[in-house]
């Protein structure tokens, strides 16, 4: 992985945008980021990480702040970085969340965090992603690194240098996984542990089947649960018996059948000979009776033939008679009518002539009558709707002159109202221009109001920020002295270490061992501990509370040099005067602001006025027009009501003058019309129904004569209606077919030979119920015997099939979970070692060789690292571990006993052999820039020098290398710089200078 370039604005100490080139240090491969305290060098390693994780290491633990104080509410803050990775360039572009100003009044508003991740393709940029949650994905998927591990392999920023030195396994386990992709390695861990888990499961399960096959059947069987051990005799014996308990079932089965079968036979011979014996008793008893009903049976039969002989006649009977009673009906309403008629008013017009005359027209003439009557009415039509017409037509007129009277008004009041409106629009027209002048100064005003307020806001942000720099000041005070008594501390620690060195010497010391110090095997009198011995550990903890409030110190330094930076921007925004005076200018400001909008408001109000009387002029001229064309119709109206009106009168008076209007007339006639047509109606009945009933006398004398009556009188007396004459024939039918039936059975029965004794068929019945129930039982035992002995032999060979393959299941399960637990570092594996641990060893020790070659030159031969895969205590997982080993003790010790100096030697050495080990390893990733942020203070001119060129070795292997460093020397000693210096405003400015610059 190679950083190429970043370019940042308004993030931390820097305003105004930065842009650095990396690979103008290709050729150099080292460079020094050099600067004053607090001028933003760590920014710009801080600007790298951001882009990549937005994350800052500085801030791990507190709220980052990284948008610029200089930045006013227009500013941005962006950081962009491209990267090389595998071949492929890759660009980020990042925008954190902040808090800006509201564009409109007052209080701010969140600006929320933007990204874009873009990929260079085809001689131009293409965007990959752009939203920072997308980003985030990408970038997880092609940089192999975490934030963490980033800055223990890239970027070692301040505090976080020895990280990898002092991590525990798990910790450096994580970090070379994704060095060095074996990833494969836990996966396939896993994956075993996983089918050692579904095979232990499967067995398991099967075990549990087994014993549930032995619980059913123990159930069948109505038995104990055997155990596991009983389990083998268990089958064999149930087996054994459920077969005997099964043929002996079969056994009773059989005979109960035989014995049910014969008892059923007894008991239906005895009921079919009891039944023989009572149908031949009842068909005695029914002959006799029959045969004393033969007179009687005479008469019917004598009856039926008189009444089927009279059937024909019925019908032409029951005719003649409705067709003489709807006759008499017919002269009667005839009658009637006419004597209605003669007191009908009607009857003079609808009957001028003799009225004697009347009872003897017939129907033809009375028609022809009532066909006169309606025409003379439907010549009355138009004469009748003239006269309905009149009310309506007098009112229409009296409408049409009073629409001409309101059109006329109302084409008066429009000319008035045009008249008017000149007047109107002047006065508009002087408010519109007064509103104008005055509306003309609002966006002068309205800049004037924002210069004000920006003014009060200043203010108060310099009276806030003056309260929090005095906390500031003190909490960098209260870390100075506690950086001063932690360091008073751990130097009074070392200094009694130093002074009972001798005892610690001594205290490893064994018979014939030989001593550190002069390497005699003979040891007569030993330095003791004495009441104030220090341990390493101890003299390490101090240590650590130094770096600690060192770390402290470094931040309220950094915090109060940020306070000090934004309290003189705040300054420069508020500008000269008091607050109040400021306050005062906003709310004139406000004040003319607020009068200046009102008349912009009485501006677009006296337009939109004017607008509006301009079409209301054109509305009333178009009103004004359309009255007068209103008014000249509706005078014409007015004169066509008037003539309708005559026409209407005249027609309606043509009628005879004994009738006061058309309309009585018209109904006069409909009454005469209505009475004639009456009466013809009455005259049709009449003669139709006279010729009906003489018909029908005719046709009934025929029917008497063809079925031999008389006359009518004799036929009625034997007519039966159809009811009657089929009961009849029934009952004559019943008798002739009841007695052929009984003396059948008679005939049929007299000739069996039936036993003289009744059978006791209670008896029967009851032995032949009792051989039924007991065959039942014995079938329902047998079957739930025979299917006991059936389910046990299904449930013992499923048992046996499953015993067989959960055999052989278990033996496979037992050699993965031997080899599952092995590769996860658990018995038997004695070392405790996982698999992708004794694969990262084989790494690590690679690593440490090549760390190793660069320690052992820069401690002179002191101090080289091991790897220790030894057992680990309380069960600590093994394998990666690291110890130090002094060559001037001849002892290894933990790396964390290393003071500040010898850590940041061994970090270093840690940290170029990582880079080299990976770069080396197919498949890794290269990493071809490196950036240390101080820690070289801490070390003497001689191991500056050999650390120097440590780096220019590094250098020469085509790396590039940038380091953060106070130290004189070595800033001269490196000609490539990335300066960073201070701008007059106070913000940060960074520029890259070579050696001939």
């Amino acid at each position: 992985m190679k950083i190429q370039r970043l370019a940042f604005e308004g993030f931390g100490p820097y305003l105004a945008r930065q842009e650095i080139d990396f690979e103008l240090f290709d050729t150099e491969g080292l460079f020094v980021i050099s600067g004053k305290t607090g001028a933003g060098k760590s920014t710009v390693l801080d600007a790298i990480c951001f882009a990549l994780y937005e994350r800052v290491p500085r801030y791990d633990k507190a709220e980052p702040v990284l948008r610029s104080h200089f930045c006013t509410p227009e500013d941005p803050t962006t950081v962009t970085l491209e990267y090389e990775l595998h071949g492929t360039r890759y660009k980020i572009w990042r925008s954190p969340a902040y808090e800006r100003p509201k564009a409109r009044g007052t209080g701010t508003t969140t600006k929320k965090a933007e990204a874009e991740l873009h990929v260079w393709r085809d001689g131009g940029w293409e965007i990959l992603a752009g939203m920072p949650r997308e980003v985030a994905e990408h970038v997880a998927a092609t940089v192999p690194l975490s934030a963490d591990q980033f800055l223990q392999v890239i970027l070692l920023a301040q505090g976080r240098f020895a990280e990898f030195l002092k991590a525990d396994t798990g910790e450096r386990r994580a970090l070379l996984r994704s060095l060095f992709g074996t990833q494969r390695f836990d996966h396939f861990e896993a994956k075993i542990r996983e089918v050692a888990r579904a095979r232990s499961t499967a067995v398991e399960a099967a075990d549990a089947e087994l014993a549930a096959l032995a619980r059913r059947a123990a159930v069948l069987a109505t038995v104990d649960e055997p155990t596991l051990a009983q389990r083998d005799e268990f089958w064999d014996e149930t087996a054994s018996a459920l077969t005997a308990a099964a043929g002996e079932a079969a056994t009773t089965r059989a005979q109960a059948s035989v014995a049910a079968e014969a008892a059923a036979a007894a008991l239906t011979e005895a009921r079919a000979t009891e039944d023989a014996r009572g149908r031949l008793a009842r068909a005695h008893a029914t002959v006799a009776a029959l045969e004393a009903e033969a007179d009687a049976q005479s008469a019917r039969e004598d009856a039926l033939q008189a009444a089927r002989r009279a059937a024909p006649v019925r019908g032409p009977m029951r005719e003649a008679e409705r067709a003489a009673r709807v006759a008499a009906e017919a002269v009667g309403a005839r009658t009637r009518a006419l004597e209605v008629a003669q007191a009908d008013a009607a009857l003079t017009l609808a009957w001028p002539e003799d009225r004697g005359a009347l009872a003897d027209a017939d129907e033809a003439t009375l028609r022809d009558r009532a066909t006169g009557l309606a025409s003379e009415r439907a010549a009355l039509a138009g004469a009748l709707e003239a006269e309905r017409a009149l009310p309506r037509l007098d009112e229409e007129l009296t409408r049409a002159r009073e629409a001409v009277i309101s059109l006329q008004g109302a084409q008066a009041a429009t000319r008035q109202a045009l008249e008017a409106l000149p007047a109107e629009e002047s006065a508009l027209r002087e408010r519109h221009e007064a509103a104008m002048a005055t509306a003309a100064r609002a966006e002068d005003l309205a800049v004037e109001v924002e210069r004000t307020r920006a003014a009060v806001q200043a203010h108060a942000q310099v009276a806030a920020l003056e309260k929090e720099l005095e906390g500031v000041r003190e909490a960098e005070a209260e870390a100075l002295r506690a950086h001063a008594e932690a360091t008073e501390a751990h130097n009074a620690l070392v200094q009694r270490r130093l002074r009972s060195q001798a005892a610690h010497l001594a205290a490893d010391l064994g018979d014939g061992d030989p001593c550190p110090v002069c390497g005699s095997t003979s040891h007569p009198a030993p330095a003791q501990p004495s009441d104030d011995h220090v341990t390493d550990e101890a003299v390490d903890a101090a240590f650590e509370v130094v770096g600690a409030r060192q770390t402290g110190l470094d931040a309220a330094r950094t915090r109060r040099g940020d306070a000090d930076l934004a309290l003189g921007a705040a300054r420069e925004k508020a500008g000269a005067g008091s607050a109040e005076e400021a306050q005062r200018a906003l709310d004139a400001a406000t004040a003319a602001h607020e009068g200046a909008l009102t008349a912009v408001r009485e501006r677009d109000r006296v337009a939109a006025d004017l607008a509006a009387l301009a079409t209301r002029e054109s509305r009333l001229r178009a009103d004004l027009d359309a009255h007068g064309a209103k008014v000249e119709s509706a005078t014409a109206s007015v004169g066509a009501a008037e003539k309708a009106l005559g026409s209407a009168r005249e027609l309606a008076s043509a009628r005879p003058a004994s009738y006061e209007s058309t309309a009585a007339f018209a109904t006069a006639l409909d009454a005469a019309a209505a009475l004639v047509t009456r009466l013809a109606a009455a005259a049709r009945a009449s003669e139709e129904s006279t010729r009906a009933a003489e018909q029908a006398g005719v046709s009934l004398t025929e029917a008497l004569a063809e079925a031999g009556f008389p006359d009518a009188e004799a036929a009625s007396a034997v007519v039966l209606d159809a009811a009657a004459l089929d009961a009849l024939a029934a009952e004559v039918e019943r008798h002739r077919a009841g007695l052929a039936g009984a003396q059948a059975v008679v005939a049929e029965l007299s000739e069996r030979d039936l036993p003289d004794e009744v059978a006791d068929l209670d008896a029967l019945s009851s032995e032949a119920e009792a051989a039924a129930i007991a065959r039942d039982g014995a079938i329902e035992a047998a079957t739930a015997a025979s299917g006991r002995a059936a389910a046990f032999a299904q449930l013992r060979r499923e048992h046996d099939e499953l015993g067989a393959t959960t055999a052989s299941a278990r033996a496979a399960r037992d050699v993965v979970l031997t080899l599952a637990e092995s590769l996860e570092g658990k018995p038997p594996n004695e070392r405790r070692l996982r698999l992708e641990s004794f694969v990262l060893a084989s790494k690590l020790e690679r690593i440490v060789r090549a760390a190793n070659t660069r320690l052992t030159t820069m401690s002179s031969g002191q101090y080289r690292l091991e790897h220790d895969d030894s057992t680990q205590y309380r069960n600590k997982e093994a394998g990666l571990a690291l110890r130090i080993a002094d060559a001037h003790t001849g002892q290894s010790r933990s790396t964390r006993s290393l003071s500040g100096g010898e850590t940041f030697l061994a970090s270093l050495s840690l940290a170029l052999g990582l880079a080299e080990t990976v770069t080396a390893e197919a498949g890794g990733i290269e990493l071809a820039t490196l950036f240390i942020d101080e820690g070289f203070g801490s070390l003497d001119g001689d191991t500056l020098e050999t650390a120097m060129s440590t780096l220019g070795e590094l250098r020469d292997a085509g790396r590039t290398i940038g380091v953060i460093s106070h130290v004189e020397p070595m800033k001269d000693a490196i000609p490539a710089k990335l300066e960073v210096t201070k701008a007059a405003d106070g913000s940060s400015r960074v520029r890259a200078t070579l050696g001939d610059d």
